[in-house]
């Protein structure tokens, strides 16, 4: 196993370093399990006192971070679970491309593949793509006619890319994507909903990741859009016509409908739901499992169904909790009063197993 000094790592990351810079490290592991031979790191106060007691050959700490680690080597830097990111990839490289197609792969008339390209087992591409240099196809992919796929992508296994969709350079696709699906759009008639065709493309721009078993519609006339950099986790769905910015993070079964928008750097979390024409402005963070069902202003941080300020969420939240006493307050004093329906509102406070 080939090894790292803590003064390799250092200048990786722009750390300053306390101890020896000459020590060898071999891997990276958390806190409470890393040992002399280990690269660890810690970012948020509460693990001070787990980082003082480590045996870890180096840890990436905070810049305010001082403690006295006769047998661990501190590098300080200003975002450590960044830097940890950085490294990370310093103990385990993706593999390199290795410029070679499987001789099970079925390669259409016409098309161009860059230098190092590798195709897997099984991989089917369609006539007149283009595929950039150092890509990489694994094995059972299936990629449409037309399709343009940039320099530097990872396309994981059982991914479905269709006709005409173009994607940047560096892309990450996660096993069982579908990219460039149709949109869900229908047109009612006398005989049933007819299908309206799906014409639009499907844009994928440089740097994003899309996790496993997420579906990205094309557009209905216009293009899908996926900007520079956003992040999608598994189990997303993206569909027609939806544009997204650059740089925002989309968490695990968040789905937003048609010809909605998602400016840059806004984020979603799991399970949100965003309904069709909706515009979510730029920096925007919804929590999870909320309904969007109308804009959302640049910067907001929306909650709950209907998607609210999340401030007022919560306070709505707290008051429910509350609901079954005071229904019960209500019918005591409805009672006194001679008011019927007091046994109403005392009923519902059983029926909310507050009673």
């Amino acid at each position: 196993m080939s090894t790292i000094t803590v003064s390799e790592i250092a200048a990786e990351v722009g750390a300053e370093v306390e101890g020896d810079g000459a020590r060898r490290l071999s891997g990276v592991a958390p806190l409470e399990r890393a040992g002399p031979e280990h690269l660890t790191f810690f970012a948020e106060a509460a693990l001070r006192s787990r980082a003082e007691g480590t045996t870890a050959g180096a840890v990436l700490a905070p810049e305010t971070f001082v403690a006295v680690l006769p047998d661990t080597a501190i590098l300080r830097v200003a975002d450590p679970r960044a830097a940890f990111a950085r490294v990370l990839s310093l103990f385990h490289p993706e593999p390199a491309s290795v410029g070679s197609v499987h001789p099970t792969a079925v390669i259409a008339r016409g098309v161009e593949m860059g230098p190092d390209v590798s195709v897997g087992p099984y991989v089917v591409v369609g006539e007149g793509t283009t595929i950039g240099a150092g890509t990489r196809i694994e094995a059972s992919t299936s990629v449409g006619r037309a399709v343009r796929i940039g320099a530097g992508c990872r396309i994981a296994p059982g991914v479905s890319i269709l006709h005409g969709v173009e994607i940047g350079d560096r892309v990450l696709v996660h096993t069982g994507a579908r990219i460039g699906t149709d949109g869900f759009g229908y047109a009612p008639t006398s005989e049933g909903a007819k299908k309206i065709p799906q014409v639009g493309g499907c844009r994928i721009a440089d740097d994003v990741e899309i996790g496993a078993n997420c579906t990205i519609d094309r557009g209905a006339i216009d293009d899908t859009v996926i900007g520079a950099r956003t992040k999608l986790d598994n189990l997303v769905h993206i569909a027609h016509n939806v544009i997204i910015g650059e740089d925002c993070m989309i968490v695990a079964q968040v789905g937003i409908a048609g010809s909605s928008v998602v400016g840059a750097g806004s984020a979603l979390a799991g399970q949100v739901g965003v309904a069709d024409h909706v515009t979510i402005a730029p920096g925007a963070r919804i929590a999870a499992q909320s309904g969007v069902i109308r804009d959302v202003p640049e910067g907001a941080t929306h909650g709950g169904y209907p998607a609210q300020r999340h401030s007022r969420w919560m306070r709505i939240t707290a008051a429910s909790a509350r609901l079954p006493a005071l229904l019960r307050r209500v019918a005591a004093i409805e009672r006194r009063l001679g008011i019927r329906g007091g046994d109403e509102h005392e009923d519902a406070a059983v029926e909310d197993g507050a009673a």
